[in-house]
């Protein structure tokens, strides 16, 4: 080796060093991924003015013409989640704080690396193109990736995870899993990034085209699905299809524990209480299903059955779900009717029940039990006619192009029933 390749191999090891050094150095000047993101800072560390800037829309670059939700308030929602360890709306299908820290942490980790060369000039780039990454549509995406290309620093991160934000982020998404998207929440709150966050985090404030509806979840009236192994599908989301809709009305699901419950169809659905935590409930609601049977020798589902009808103010059932109301009790001395092909086990349970096999559903005192499966919904519907009147009930039944069975004894299904009646 001569003396000329001598001098330019301790060049470049110099310069690695050197490299090494510079990027070790800004390391260290990186918080932990514990502490907070702040979105504001971030903005204003590369020069953006948060009250104004709206660029997370489009993929031809920053100067756009947006989304129009400010980005600072876009951000302000991801802040909210991955800085409060207390969040968790996974059970309704939101967001949960665990969930969005461990896309946070693992995309600031590779924009820390992909920017590292920005951070001397604009020391929060990372920060400010993890929040961008978070909301997660694909234009925002696209046009953060191309605003730190033109400066040298092309994004090489996986994408697809921060995709995954957008079903909880974007302005179309649902952060607190309301049914009711981002935007909407966004247009009822008013003016600040904390106004919105509070709405876009409150599944009690729900905001349906222009008209804000009530925010005060003590004036609502709390219904209880409960779920097991082997329940129906349309048992549970007939009746909860039409009752989402109803302002005063909110809905739960209940489980032995909390967590995921599978269905007869094999479709799972999140439980967001256990019997133990789950709050009192207004309107009990039973589904049926073929896991009903190995349920009637549940001891504690029937307990919890039978005490939450003691306190309700109405009691409901679906299908086979009126056999384990009778196993409860719940349904001595009162005119009730079940799925007409398994009617027969809701009627063993109990002789203390006036079975009524022609029947779409039955209304007895504050207790209303319907035939199989899609006769639920018409019960349903019963249930807001009892409420806000038969004329509500017809047109929610319209709004989502339903036909509504109005009259209880309207059972074109009778026929079929394996139980010869009293």
């Amino acid at each position: 080796m001569n003396h000329t390749n001598v001098v330019h191999s301790y060049a470049r090891l110099i310069l690695r060093i050197a490299a090494i050094t510079c990027l070790l150095a800004a390391m260290s000047a990186w918080p932990d991924d514990s502490t907070a993101f702040d979105p504001v800072a971030a903005l204003r560390g590369v020069n953006f003015d948060p009250a104004t800037v709206d660029g997370n829309g489009a993929p031809d670059g920053h100067n756009t013409s947006g989304n129009g939700l400010p980005d600072a308030h876009e951000m302000a929602l991801v802040a909210a989640v991955v800085n409060d360890p207390t969040i968790d709306f996974s059970a309704r299908g939101g967001v949960s704080h665990r969930e969005a820290r461990a896309v946070f942490d693992a995309l600031l980790t590779r924009t820390r690396l992909d920017t590292a060369s920005l951070a001397a000039r604009w020391p929060t780039t990372a920060e400010m193109v993890t929040g961008y990454l978070m909301i997660g549509t694909d234009d925002g995406i696209a046009s953060i990736s191309h605003m730190t290309t033109m400066f040298g620093a092309p994004l090489t991160g996986d994408m697809n995870v921060a995709k995954r934000m957008a079903y909880y982020f974007a302005p179309d998404g649902d952060a607190d899993g309301d049914g009711v998207s981002n935007r909407e929440e966004h247009a009822a709150a008013g003016a600040s990034a904390e106004q919105y966050v509070a709405a876009a985090l409150d599944p009690t404030v729900r905001n349906r085209g222009n008209e804000r509806m009530s925010t005060n979840a003590t004036s609502k009236r709390t219904v209880g699905i409960v779920l097991y192994e082997g329940f129906e599908v349309l048992d549970v989301f007939g009746p909860m299809e039409m009752w989402s809709y109803v302002p005063d009305f909110r809905l739960v699901t209940i489980a032995a524990t909390a967590g995921p419950v599978k269905s007869t169809q094999g479709a799972v659905l999140m439980a967001e209480y256990g019997f133990a935590d789950a709050p009192k409930l207004d309107i009990l609601m039973v589904p049926g299903g073929f896991g009903t049977i190995a349920e009637l020798d549940n001891t504690a589902l029937i307990t919890y059955l039978r005490n939450a009808h003691a306190t309700s103010e109405l009691t409901t059932s679906v299908c086979t779900g009126s056999a384990l109301l009778a196993r409860a009790g719940a349904l001595d001395g009162l005119r009730a009717t079940s799925n007409k092909r398994f009617f027969s086990l809701a009627a063993k349970q109990s002789d203390r029940v006036k079975w009524v096999v022609e029947a779409r559903w039955v209304e007895d005192g504050k207790v209303f039990t319907s035939s199989g499966v899609s006769a639920g919904t018409d019960m349903a519907l019963a249930v807001v006619a009892r409420l806000h009147g038969v004329e509500a009930a017809r047109q929610l039944a319209s709004s989502v192009e339903y036909i509504w069975h109005e009259q209880p004894d309207d059972d074109p299904f009778a026929g079929f029933s394996d139980w010869p009646g009293q």
